[in-house]
């Protein structure tokens, strides 16, 4: 294991458990144990120190008692590298927190230039947050879809629906992407992205329901 392996780098082939203990400490001291949360890091710092203190015994340890620290080590390390990308990606997703919005300023094409933007940088999340939130700003200024404040993604896309019932499931679907990438644990693709855009582009295309019935009556 690559932890095992840097814990125990430069150290003697036959530790003692001062030894280990000094580079577990070495260890953690690195910088990407840092990107942690600093409460919760410092907790689990002090109880990997707490307990390799405990292990260490007065003759400095035999080699039951290096296994032992060595595999209590590797397992909080390990813990604490998941947690610290875990918010390493709440942090990179902080940016685009903004495209929550689907009633703020920005224009359909603003945001769908910003979306294209994104997709050609390959940053799928934004391109699909954006591309979304251009969609339902489209919509929204054909009167497809109210402009109320707070407007969610699945109603705007219960409402787009009604509206379009030929682009109901894929309306549906990327109001699920968007919320997906947004709050919960979901990376976009580039096809993500793409669907997303072109869902956007047959929406602007596609007349709604009442009018394509008002149309067929007159004929």
């Amino acid at each position: 294991m690559a932890l095992t392996s840097g814990l125990l780098a430069g150290a003697p082939l036959q530790p003692s458990a001062e030894e280990a203990r000094r580079a577990a400490e070495r260890e953690l001291s690195q910088q990407v144990y840092r990107q942690a949360e600093p409460g919760l890091l410092q907790r689990l710092v002090d109880a990997v120190l707490d307990a390799l203190s405990r292990v260490q015994g007065p003759s400095g340890g035999g080699a039951l008692q290096v296994v032992v620290v060595v595999l209590l080590v590797v397992a909080v390390l390990a813990l604490v590298l998941v947690l610290a990308r875990r918010t390493g990606r709440a942090a990179g997703r902080a940016p685009a927190a903004g495209a929550a919005s689907l009633t703020g300023p920005a224009t359909a094409a603003e945001l769908r230039a910003a979306a294209r933007r994104a997709a050609q940088e390959g940053r799928y999340d934004d391109a699909v947050l954006d591309g979304f939130r251009s969609l339902v700003r489209s919509l929204q200024d054909r009167d497809l879809v109210p402009s109320t404040p707070g407007l969610t993604a699945s109603e705007a896309a219960r409402a787009a629906s009604a509206e379009l019932p030929g682009l109901a499931g894929r309306l549906g679907a990327a109001a699920g992407l968007f919320d997906g990438v947004l709050y919960g644990d979901r990376r976009a693709t580039a096809d993500d992205a793409a669907a997303t855009a072109s869902l956007d582009a047959d929406a602007a295309a596609t007349r709604p329901a009442a009018s394509t019935g008002a149309a067929a009556g007159r004929s």
